[in-house]
């Protein structure tokens, strides 16, 4: 049955509304999301210039990890089709490592850079929907002219928190670089989840060993 013009008036009115309505949601997710990586970065950047302790850096960054990223998820989804078939005691262990990798991994980073007065800037989000954007940002350095270009995929969870759910940086998924990489350690240990988790343990060892000198 043909739409009489009124009814037809009105479904065009109310798709209009609930177009309109969805785009500012997305917008206003976009917004609260390029402050959330903002705040998250500058409290990350204050650590690394005013602790001269490693181990209270260890901690500091333990707590930005775990507030601001979800870890679970991503170690889950970085592991990939392994996850299914590792043994639950395996899957904690693997995830206790995963962040302490993480943690290791980019302490260390921020660490190198202490120096340099690093700023980073948030620039533009791009929305998906009303509940995942893309936060483009730059890292700016004083001894090199051009900015590190990094994108950070936020979403919001089911309890409402916003949550990193992948780095980019120069376009480059980190999420996506550390699979293969784990890919590739599980397949060289006879597809067995344990060669990963012996890898990361010593992986992260040798990261915080070689901070540690680095300090002394």
């Amino acid at each position: 049955m043909l739409l009489t013009r009124r009814a037809f008036s009105a479904l065009f009115v109310a798709g209009v509304i609930v177009f309109s309505s969805t785009y500012a949601s997305a917008k206003d997710f976009g917004k609260e999301a390029e402050g959330f990586i903002q705040t998250m970065a500058d409290k990350a950047v204050t650590s690394v210039r005013s602790s001269q302790d490693e181990t209270i850096l260890q901690q500091e960054f333990r707590t930005i990890l775990n507030d601001g990223f979800d870890v679970r998820a991503i170690g889950k989804w970085v592991l990939g089709r392994y996850w299914r078939k590792a043994k639950p005691e395996e899957k904690e262990e693997y995830l206790k490592l995963f962040e302490d990798f993480i943690i290791a991994t980019y302490s260390s980073r921020f660490k190198d850079y202490a120096g340099d007065e690093i700023t980073l800037k948030v620039v533009q989000s791009v929305t998906r929907n009303d509940k995942d954007a893309i936060v483009r940002s730059e890292i700016q350095r004083p001894q090199t002219s051009e900015p590190i270009l990094v994108d950070w995929r936020v979403k919001q969870n089911k309890d409402g928190a916003l949550k990193v759910v992948d780095v980019l940086i120069a376009g480059v998924s980190m999420s996506q670089a550390q699979r293969s990489e784990f890919a590739s350690v599980i397949k060289r240990n006879g597809g067995e989840v344990n060669g990963l988790i012996d890898a990361l343990r010593n992986k992260t060892s040798q990261l915080v060993s070689n901070v540690a000198q680095d300090t002394q």
